[in-house]
């Protein structure tokens, strides 16, 4: 009874060994029975060209000379959101097969929600690619490529990276070398200009009132860049409260404050024409170095 007991013991394990090995094989087999594309790496420096288009979203930018513009309007588009879009398109790389007859909405690649996205070099077409949505983990963004109904995975959040044509605006609208400034002065309506200049031991001086130093100084840095809030689309009304001509060794440049409107001034500078909306601090700050007082 004791080798019949053990006879049968070992073939109980024989039998599940086999099993487990056979299934381990059809395993191993079901997850190398498909070939994953593999997209050509391009070289981003090429890509002088992308559009983004779906149905919330139609946008197009162009590089010239390392900048990125949004068109057709010409605004300077932000290069740090830029970027990381166009290192994502030159290195697309497929993690996994999703789906080969799933359902594409589940995904937002159906029709109504996918963004196509194209790269080009020059006028050649030389990415181009269906994203939908990001998986929930974050890591991963569902895609599709035309004419292939298959359902990817590639790495990344691409489609978190697009937004709206104001989003992508760069907010630098004043971008000075601090170092390069020598002088600056105020002009209002109703009060005589004012003259900042900085003498020959890198002192900022006035004839009009004793200037603070270091407040000129750190007004004089923001300037490098200084930034906007949002962007205005519409002419502020009446003529601007304060105009600063800021003079530097390249030439100068005019902003024009108006009076402050919903927690914003409006402004616009000669640098590049575009009205925005900016700050108090950033605003208060200028001003207060030529001695402007602002109530709390």
């Amino acid at each position: 009874m004791n080798k019949l007991k053990i006879y049968r013991e070992y073939i109980i394990l024989a039998l599940i060994a086999a099993l487990l090995v056979l299934y381990i094989i059809f395993r191993s087999a079901g997850n190398i029975n498909y070939i994953l594309p593999e997209p050509a790496v391009l070289d981003g420096e090429s890509i002088s060209g992308i559009t983004i288009q779906g149905a919330e979203v139609n946008l197009e930018f162009i590089k010239t000379d390392g900048q990125w513009y949004i068109e057709p309007e010409g605004w300077h588009a932000d290069n740090s959101l830029l970027n990381p879009i166009v290192k994502a398109l030159a290195d697309v790389k497929i993690a996994d097969l999703i789906s080969t007859s799933g359902n594409p909405a589940f995904y937002d690649l159906n029709e109504g929600k996918r963004i196509l996205v194209k790269a080009y070099s020059g006028n050649e077409t030389v990415r181009e690619l269906f994203v939908g949505k990001v998986s929930s983990t974050g890591i991963y963004t569902y895609m599709m490529f035309p004419g292939d109904d298959n359902i990817y995975s590639i790495r990344g959040d691409l489609p978190s990276r697009v937004s709206d044509r104001d989003s992508m605006r760069d907010k630098k609208f004043l971008n000075i070398n601090r170092n390069s400034v020598i002088r600056m002065t105020l002009n209002t309506a109703v009060t005589k200009p004012v003259a900042l200049t900085k003498n020959s031991d890198g002192i900022w001086i006035s004839d009009s009132f004793e200037a603070d130093d270091s407040a000129v100084k750190a007004a004089v840095n923001m300037l490098d860049p200084l930034r906007c809030k949002s962007f205005l689309y519409d002419t502020p009304a009446d003529s601007p409260e304060w105009t600063v001509i800021i003079y530097t060794d390249e030439g100068e440049e005019k902003l024009e404050i108006w009076p402050e409107s919903n927690e914003l001034y409006p402004a616009r500078c000669s640098q590049n024409g575009y009205f925005v909306n900016a700050t108090p601090y950033a605003v208060e700050k200028l001003l207060g170095a030529f001695g402007v007082v602002f109530s709390d």
